[in-house]
């Protein structure tokens, strides 16, 4: 047995040839009934014709659509693979649960790195935006990129105005103790107030104050800044929202037309089965009616043969009686000429007879 060996291309032919021939089934009689043994387990040959040879299998890596379906189903079933594999036509359940095996050990590792982000300490050449938001990137997902582009757009203006249009009104950049990040703190939003948050922590916790960078803000107007975050704060959650339901819409259009798309290729497989079966059933018609010619085309024969030697015994018998009957007709006439006597009628009628 070489169960453990990788399989060959003329093994494959020969699987291929047997299921052709007697179908997918008694595997343990493969060696038998073709002419080249197959030195395989019939638990492996059953294995490798269901999960690599079956007609209908699809090659190569799964698609997009496939993905977020089998995730879907994944979601909704659990690891029950078979149930998953009879939705996703053409994917074995041992294919799709190493597919499934490989992306949780993706995500797990991603995970991870962003993790490891959010522990590796904050470069302050960073800009403000980036460095308040990076800490939080594992938890925001996909939407840290829109936080960050309306921090730079609209927050940091109001922040940092231009120096010619408020000369009096600049923000002031001090290395001081952390009671500065915490009055400053409170005209900040919640999402980029993580910095000032972590540093007050870390100074009640130590017993001597260390220096820390803080950003200390003055602007004209802290009530119309706060109401003009709030705003900003609200548009990025309707901004946020209006993506969830595009993304959604997305998905589902995506396992709509899959479903399209099997449908129509279940459809396609009934046409050519019915077809099928309707061919099948007209070759067996055909054959019928042949069968059918042939016993009355052998009945057709026979009768003829019997009516000729039928005739041929009816000749046979008719000749029969013509001989008999010249025979009497002779024999009479010899009885004729021997009563007339005399020894001249006597030679005459011998040469007559003669």
């Amino acid at each position: 047995m070489k169960d453990r060996q990788r399989w060959q291309p003329e093994e494959d032919a020969l699987l291929r040839a047997y299921v052709k021939q007697y179908g997918p089934k008694e595997w343990n009689l493969i060696s038998h009934r073709m002419p080249n043994p197959l030195h395989r387990d019939p638990k492996s040959c059953l294995e490798r014709w269901k999960n690599y040879l079956k007609p209908g299998l699809k090659k190569g890596s799964l698609s997009p659509e496939e993905q977020s379906l089998v995730i879907s189903l994944q979601a909704k079933y659990g690891n029950k693979w078979k149930k998953i594999a009879a939705e996703v036509p053409g994917r074995t359940p041992k294919r799709l649960g190493k597919w499934w095996e490989v992306f949780k050990e993706k995500q797990l590792k991603q995970l991870h790195k962003a993790n490891n982000l959010t522990q590796s300490s904050l470069d302050p050449n960073l800009p403000i935006s980036l460095a308040v938001s990076s800490p939080e990137k594992a938890l925001q997902g996909p939407y840290d990129h829109i936080l960050e582009t309306f921090a730079e757009k609209y927050v940091q203006p109001k922040l940092y105005p231009h120096p010619n249009s408020i000369p009096d009104a600049d923000p002031l950049l001090s290395l001081g103790s952390v009671t500065s990040t915490t009055s400053s703190s409170t005209l900040l939003p919640l999402w980029m107030n993580v910095n000032s948050t972590s540093t007050a922590s870390s100074s009640t916790c130590s017993t001597t104050p260390s220096p820390s960078v803080s950003l200390t803000l003055s602007p004209s107007e802290p009530g119309c800044l706060e109401s003009e975050v709030n705003r900003i704060g609200a548009l990025v959650q309707y901004c946020k929202e209006v993506e969830e339901g595009r993304q959604s819409w997305v998905q589902h259009k995506k396992e709509a037309s899959w479903r399209l798309n099997r449908l129509e290729q279940q459809l396609e497989s009934e046409k050519a089965r019915k077809k099928r079966e309707k061919m099948e059933e007209m070759e067996a018609k055909i054959q019928r009616l042949r069968e059918e010619e042939r016993v009355y085309l052998g009945g057709i024969e026979r009768d003829y043969r019997e009516q000729l030697n039928a005739l041929r015994r009816e000749a046979d018998c008719k000749e029969a009686k013509l001989v008999e009957d010249w025979c009497n007709k002779h024999s009479k006439l010899a009885k004729l000429v021997e009563k007339f006597g005399g020894h001249g009628l006597l030679g005459v009628s011998k040469d007559i007879v003669h």
